[in-house]
């Protein structure tokens, strides 16, 4: 259940949809990095800025925060986002279409899917996938600085499609969605490819916030 619950009449809506897993579980491949109050800590200061640029993007109508963790979700309220308790305990694309079966039946006509591990993304970044929509194609998505995973994916209208998060993410979205015979935009912005997955993410990372300006 959400923690409010307002159809949107306006003919268009865009939701931004955030998934994220319980804070004490994030970013293990970090585990011989930082502990886990750390990582959980890094995650939720990453999770606020996202929403902080969501809310400033003036691209957005509405932020739905999906998860299981009690803190994730008292976090989200506060930022004046609509929440949604995960049911499934299988992973990320039950999350995600479980949200997006919501937002469609809310009046969403179109979704944007963010992870809440963007620590460079931006408003002009959010506005950038959101401006795309124009060109009318069904899909607009983002990888990750490997061209691996998904880190951003607008889909209008958000129904019919089946979300494949995980190994190699990216070319399985793209394939489901030209088996769906949808238009296809690819988006390449350095904000949002880079995530934190890697020692070495996290070392640049590192190097990025305390010595010199992001660049990919």
């Amino acid at each position: 259940m959400s923690d409010q619950h307002s159809a949107f009449s306006i003919q268009h809506s865009v939701w931004a949809i955030v998934p994220v897993k319980s804070l004490h579980e994030s970013k293990r491949r970090l585990a011989h990095i930082l502990s886990a109050e750390e990582r959980a800590e890094l995650i939720h200061h990453f999770l606020i800025h996202t929403l902080t640029v969501l809310n400033e993007s003036e691209v957005v109508d509405q932020v739905l925060v999906i998860s299981s963790d009690e803190q994730v979700l008292a976090t989200a309220r506060v930022h004046g986002a609509m929440v949604l308790v995960e049911t499934a305990v299988h992973g990320l694309n039950p999350a995600v279409t479980q949200a997006v079966q919501f937002a469609a039946d809310e009046g969403a006509t179109a979704v944007l899917i963010l992870p809440a591990d963007l620590p460079f993304i931006e408003k002009q970044d959010v506005a950038i996938m959101v401006a795309e929509k124009k060109n009318n194609p069904n899909i607009v998505i983002c990888s990750d600085d490997k061209g691996l995973g998904t880190n951003a994916l607008l889909i209008s209208p958000p129904n019919s499609f089946s979300f494949h998060y995980g190994t190699d993410s990216f070319q399985q979205h793209l394939q489901e969605a030209q088996q769906r015979s949808r238009t296809i935009s690819i988006i390449d912005n350095c904000h949002l490819q880079f995530d934190l997955d890697t020692e070495a993410d996290w070392h640049k990372y590192q190097l990025t916030i305390h010595h010199s300006s992001f660049t990919i």
